[in-house]
């Protein structure tokens, strides 16, 4: 059985979304790998009933809480205040951390006020955590059945607290011995209700897949599949994992691109050097966003040989060596220009494949017979010359991401 936990974050900045809250995913990504359970996220603003309320209600629902944000200086900084309220204990001092806050602010050269030592006033009964990089120190403190850990709001002094701080009395007081781990696969090609569609027989009680969880996120373009398993050893839950993985390869294992971080660009990328083969780019309405997306990661100079953004037809006649009757005859969006622009950059620069890209990315543009949103893409190698064309719903932005995916994924099945 896991450990449950809630993850509670303190500030009216944090509570409007001026300050965006990465703390409750830093924390939940840590806490669930190391085994625990997170049942809820809270937000709260500098109120004291508030805080007390959600304090009240995290002993009843939770084994572990934690607590960021409300430990600085400032007025609106009172959450230890609030805590040592809830417990029905005093205040204390601590006269260590208050000397070193002095010492702090004189090494600094900075001008030292007296609010800064109530971050040296800690509930009766806390273990202090000290904070290296910064000022206001966190405190443990359990109540009941309880384990609060109160940590800073700032993400990099919390960071370092968790690891350095948290970690070691959460091994000691409250071991998980489940073993928990999360395998994600990068699907590319087929939209999130499709997927989902294509798996249902295999999913049952909503998102458990045999003896593992699934679950969905879109990163656009991409769709992750998060594979989550656990059990009493790492062989086990890989076994489940592996299975899992298996079956859902059997299903959709076309649209899988890659496990793990790796994105699209850096999957192709290693495909190319691994075989040897080399990449020319002739983008018109992508605007080279794929020549950035390909060059974005290192040693794409191994396999990258050109990336040419060619919005102009006269460009795309001198460089790519379209013909001028073609883009007469036909229009610069059609797919003898994409062809065309594909097989020129290839050969002009003597690439293993080219790729031409020429579409309307809009928002304005289109015609009855070519919308806002037409894009075609041609893919020369050679042995062979693949083309399609598209209509994208998106906007600019995304038109240009996901028309560059689709070229990459398209080579990259190229590459098999």
């Amino acid at each position: 059985m896991s450990l449950t936990c809630e993850i509670i974050a303190i500030g009216n900045e944090v509570l409007v979304g001026d300050v965006i809250n990465s703390n409750a995913a830093t924390l939940s990504q840590a806490l669930t790998q190391l085994g625990y359970q997170i049942n809820y996220h809270t937000t709260l603003g500098d109120d004291e009933a508030t805080m007390l309320q959600a304090f009240r209600l995290a002993t009843k629902r939770a084994q572990l809480v934690m607590v960021t944000g409300g430990l600085g200086p400032t007025s609106d900084d009172f959450t230890l205040e609030v805590f040592a309220q809830f417990l029905k204990v005093p205040l204390q001092r601590d006269l260590k951390i208050a000397k070193k806050i002095e010492r702090f602010f004189k090494k600094s050269g900075r001008a030292f006020t007296p609010n800064q030592l109530k971050q040296a006033d800690f509930p009766k009964g806390s273990i202090v955590l000290q904070n290296p990089l910064g000022t206001a120190p966190g405190i443990y403190r359990a109540y009941q059945r309880t384990h609060f850990f109160f940590l800073p709001g700032v993400p990099a002094e919390m960071s370092e607290m968790f690891s350095k701080q948290v970690l070691p009395i959460l091994k000691k007081k409250m071991p998980v011995r489940q073993k928990v781990r999360t395998k994600v696969l990068r699907c590319f090609g087929i939209p999130e209700g499709a997927l989902d569609y294509a798996l249902k027989t295999e999913l049952m009680e909503r998102v458990k897949l045999l003896e593992a969880r699934l679950a969905f996120q879109v990163k656009f373009p991409d769709i992750l599949l998060k594979i989550s398993s656990s059990g009493s050893s790492e062989n086990e839950v890989k076994r489940k994992l592996k299975t899992a993985k298996a079956r859902i390869l059997e299903k959709v294992g076309n649209y899988v691109y890659g496990e793990g971080e790796p994105d699209l660009a850096v999957v192709v990328g290693k495909r190319l050097k691994q075989s040897g083969k080399t990449l020319a780019v002739a983008e018109s309405c992508t605007g080279g966003y794929l020549s950035d997306w390909l060059t974005n990661q290192p040693g794409a100079s191994e396999f990258f040989l050109e990336g040419l953004t060619c919005y102009a037809n006269s460009s795309k006649i001198s460089r790519c060596c379209v013909q001028s009757s073609i883009l007469v005859e036909q229009g610069a969006v059609s797919r003898e220009v994409a062809i065309q622009m594909a097989s020129g950059i290839r050969k002009q620069v003597g690439a293993d494949f080219g790729i031409g890209i020429t579409g309307i990315a809009g928002p304005s543009g289109g015609t009855a017979e070519k919308p806002v949103g037409t894009v075609h893409v041609a893919i020369a190698s050679h042995h062979e010359v693949w083309d399609k064309k598209f209509v994208l719903p998106f906007g600019r932005k995304a038109f240009k991401k996901v028309v560059a995916a689709i070229a990459l994924d398209k080579l990259r099945k190229m590459l098999l």
